[in-house]
């Protein structure tokens, strides 16, 4: 009997999201084709690393190499972390397969041979809502946003949209924490002052319950339908948004996937996870089921652990999932995500989506990548909504 293939797993803590690696790992056993909680010839060793700083993520690599002698190594990281990550993986000649919300553009300056990613490209979603709204609505556009979102690529992936759109002013308000509370921010005053500038259009980047504080604050200050409002893809996830359906809000967002697609392929993911997971899907199970696709198919030489031949097939490999096309190399070419503008309108009983567009992402190596590296010179070290 071959022993079982042991992956480490760098697990940062998340206060929005605790339950985000049950999901995940749950998600890519199912894209696996096995049972979760029935199944011994795939181990993952977690390893905590705090906020997922590259410090943290280096030393459970180090101690899950050593100490669990895993042979490869996985989990939730920030491309932030790959200059203390990508060094390890070469020197120990292991595989990284990664996940991420995709806050933050890659860093193709360099990347080598060891890393893949499954990601979710938060910051392509940016950019097609900013080229959008800037055709749609013109200028000026504002912008609110707390300082947290103000430490990734998401804001400044949208003003390229805008730039490569129509073009136009950005007013931009950033918010700071409360001191009683460094997760909650309080919105009515920056709405007050963003109103005052007559935008066409505003957007908000908000995440976890400083985005239901901002909806709340937007329908209290009577801007709800008087101003045309856009958010970003994760605040109107339906666990989030059901909070605040009754206000009878008017938004537009855009994003990569919907789990109402009626594709074979999507109705088969949602149905098993449903089942196992007695739960809608999620994000999260959705970038661990596209992994468990991908190694499913890599499976035969995961048994023999040749790790040289998965590492040179997933330059090249792709799978079809529950969003469409997916591949997990950046530097071959990130397959651009399908992206759906949309407009939600809630009610008591209800969350309506509209498809109004389709969006436009950007190639793998567009040059304006390193502009919007580069608008935000530093930032959070710890992965997207790992607060």
């Amino acid at each position: 009997m071959t022993s079982p293939i042991k992956i480490g797993f760098l697990q940062p803590y998340s206060s929005l999201y605790p339950y985000y690696a049950e999901h995940l790992l749950t998600g890519f056993f199912l894209g696996f084709d096995r049972d979760p909680f029935r199944q011994n010839d795939i181990q993952f060793i977690p390893y905590f690393t705090e906020s997922g700083s590259g410090t943290k993520c280096a030393e459970g690599i180090k101690k899950l190499i050593h100490i669990d002698k895993v042979d490869m190594i996985s989990g939730l990281i920030s491309y932030a972390a790959l200059p203390e990550i990508l060094p390890l993986l070469e020197s120990y000649k292991k595989l990284g397969f990664f996940f991420d919300m995709g806050e933050n553009i890659p860093h193709f300056d360099y990347l080598g041979d060891h890393a893949f990613f499954s990601s979710n490209q938060l910051w392509q979603s940016e950019f097609a809502l900013g080229k959008w709204a800037s055709k749609q609505f013109g200028s000026p556009i504002g912008m609110i946003m707390p300082m947290y979102e103000a430490g990734y690529h998401l804001h400044s992936s949208f003003n390229q949209g805008v730039s490569m759109g129509s073009g136009g002013n950005i007013l931009l308000k950033v918010i700071d924490s409360t001191k009683m509370n460094p997760h909650l921010v309080l919105p009515a005053p920056a709405i007050a002052e963003m109103k005052t500038g007559n935008p066409s259009v505003v957007h908000a980047l908000f995440s976890g319950p400083s985005g239901l504080q901002f909806l709340n604050d937007w329908h209290q200050a009577g801007l709800n339908k008087e101003i045309p409002l856009i958010v970003n893809e994760n605040m109107v996830y339906d666990e989030w948004l059901s909070d605040v359906r009754h206000l009878g809000l008017e938004l537009f967002t855009a994003s990569t996937y919907d789990p109402r697609n009626e594709s074979k392929e999507n109705k088969r993911f949602v149905q098993k996870f449903r089942a196992i997971a007695g739960q809608d899907t999620n994000m999260y199970a959705l970038l661990g089921y596209e992994g468990g696709l991908v190694f499913k198919e890599l499976f035969s030489f995961l048994q023999k652990k040749d790790f040289d031949k998965v590492k040179s097939l997933l330059k090249t490999e792709k799978v079809r999932g529950p969003r469409g096309e997916r591949n997990f190399y950046p530097e071959s070419g990130f397959s651009i995500p399908e992206i759906d503008v949309l407009k939600v309108k809630t009610s008591n009983t209800s969350i309506d989506r509209l498809v109004v567009e389709s969006g436009k992402g950007l190639l793998y190596n567009e040059s304006i990548f390193k502009d919007i590296r580069e608008a935000t010179p530093s930032g959070w070290k710890n992965p997207y909504m790992c607060i």
